[in-house]
C-alpha cells in the first residue's frame, strides 16, 4: 500500500493552524505560505491523527504532511 499524506489549506491567515489530518501517524510538515515561499513554525503533534503548528505572524498557505 502507499503511503499516506494530506495537504491542509489555511484560507483565512492565522499564527496557529489547528490541522486533523487522519492519517494514523505522526507525519513530517512543510509549510509554504500563499506565495509558495518555505515557512517554518513549530509543530505540536497531539496524537496520531491531529497536530498544531505555531508562527510567529498570521498569514495562510498549505501545510503538506507525509
Amino acid at each position: 500500500a502507499a503511503d499516506k499524506n494530506y495537504v491542509f489549506i489555511q484560507s483565512t491567515p492565522s499564527a496557529t493552524w489547528n490541522v486533523t489530518h487522519n492519517l494514523g501517524k505522526f507525519p513530517s510538515v512543510s509549510v509554504v505560505d500563499s506565495a509558495n515561499t518555505v515557512v517554518y513554525g513549530d509543530i505540536d503533534y497531539i496524537d496520531s491523527n491531529s497536530l498544531t503548528v505555531s508562527f510567529s505572524a498570521a498569514f495562510g498557505g498549505k501545510a503538506y504532511m507525509n
